[in-house]
């Protein structure tokens, strides 16, 4: 039977988590010295090893073998791990086993001395799932627990556990992944399992998994069916992943820069009719806004939000629009986002909010107006340049007092 890769390559031992390196000494160092708490909390989104991580760090504490923190993998108590017979170890799904109830039977279990082990070992997965009588009632054993008893929790939601578990507990926040390493990594396994995948296509596979491992390999076992002939089409991986050729949307940004309504909008919907969805151009645009952005102010731009080709063609782009300019599209691309998520129809939502942006980059800068209306007042003449070291603070209450002066009866808000 087909083993899914995800399930395959889940690790085993510490040295085989990928991006978690501070957590992994923490809990290696920890084992060493024999610092570890009795109630330890693992926080972090989807796929990026928090239950893993509980049941390697479960499995040191009852191997028999243990060097330098790490879990042999060979002696009896590790064989019965990987076998799920140890019974010691008892793991449980806290989103099917929400009530008091179940609890009290946790922390009945935990009174009992181990049978084979050194410890006993509850792992919770899910643990925001709890009621809130049963986060009350698991209290006083996390904060005094017996002696042999270990209580390790995985959470995707540690905002919803109460301060007072919390503060009793061991907590780590593991990070997303950054594209690049997941990239390395998939890289490893295609050579292992002699999958003829470009570094180009795994790239785009650890972009789309959003920092998740378990989300990059499951799109890896998704993509080596469609290998064919020891390669893979490009088309059809976009299609797969629902993403569209990079020079696609750059050449919509390139329409919406040069305000260019109907060709944006023309280009916009035969990118949607390539399977691209409205979140994930809405995503490229800004990157691309936020690289154009580094460009204009010559900051280097960050690695890996486009490659090389892309940036020489943003540079490109530079002396088309303004940083001012920029800055309004990046608002109202973020404004966008959050429609989007509240919206029922996405790809009409953005198409509104690309139209939007042509008109937003049409409007002149708030210290060129300053500077023009300054030019026809002989009152108070202001050169272009002095205009433009001005803070933003001072340009407002300047057109404030302008306000004032030629409606002296109406009430200007600040």
């Amino acid at each position: 039977m087909y083993v899914p890769l995800a399930t395959k390559y889940r690790p085993q031992k510490f040295s085989d988590v990928v991006g978690q390196d501070i957590v992994v000494k923490i809990l290696m160092r920890g084992l060493q010295k024999d610092r570890l708490g009795s109630a330890l909390l693992f926080a972090g989104t989807r796929g990026v090893g928090k239950t893993t991580l509980a049941r390697i760090l479960a499995k040191a504490w009852c191997c028999n073998n243990r060097q330098d923190g790490e879990p042999c993998c060979k002696c009896e108590s590790c064989v019965e791990f990987a076998r799920g017979g140890q019974i010691d170890v008892l793991e449980i799904d806290a989103a099917s086993n929400t009530g008091v109830d179940d609890v009290r039977e946790i922390i009945e279990s935990s009174r009992y001395l181990p049978t084979s082990s050194k410890y006993k070992i509850f792992i919770i997965d899910e643990t925001h799932m709890l009621s809130k009588s049963a986060f009350n009632a698991l209290l006083k054993t996390l904060e005094e627990p017996p002696a042999h008893a270990k209580f390790l929790m995985a959470t995707t939601e540690p905002h919803k556990i109460p301060d007072t578990v919390l503060s009793r507990v061991l907590r780590f926040d593991l990070r997303s992944l950054d594209a690049e390493l997941i990239a390395q990594h998939l890289s490893s396994i295609c050579n292992k399992e002699r999958i003829p995948i470009p570094a180009e296509s795994l790239a785009l596979i650890a972009d789309s998994a959003d920092g998740s491992v378990r989300d990059a390999l499951s799109l890896l076992d998704q993509a080596a069916n469609l290998v064919e002939n020891d390669s893979i089409q490009t088309k059809d991986l976009l299609d797969m992943l629902h993403m569209s050729d990079d020079t696609e949307i750059l050449t919509l940004l390139k329409l919406l820069l040069a305000k260019n309504t109907q060709g944006a909008i023309q280009q916009y919907r035969k990118i949607l009719n390539d399977a691209c969805t409205p979140a994930n151009i809405l995503e490229t645009l800004m990157n691309y806004i936020h690289i154009l952005t580094c460009l204009q102010l010559n900051v280097e731009p960050r690695k890996n939000m486009a490659n090389e080709h892309i940036v020489r063609q943003l540079q490109d782009e530079c002396s088309s629009v303004s940083a001012p300019a920029l800055s309004r599209i990046w608002q109202l691309l973020v404004k966008g986002a959050e429609e989007i998520n509240i919206g029922e129809r996405a790809d009409v939502l953005l198409e509104m909010i690309l139209i939007r942006i042509i008109y937003a980059t049409t409007l002149p800068d708030l210290r060129d107006i300053l500077h023009n209306n300054a030019k026809n007042s002989p009152q108070n003449t202001l050169s272009k340049t002095e205009a433009q070291d001005l803070p933003i603070n001072s340009v407002s209450d300047s057109l404030l007092e302008k306000a004032r002066k030629m409606f002296p009866n109406a009430k200007v808000e600040e």
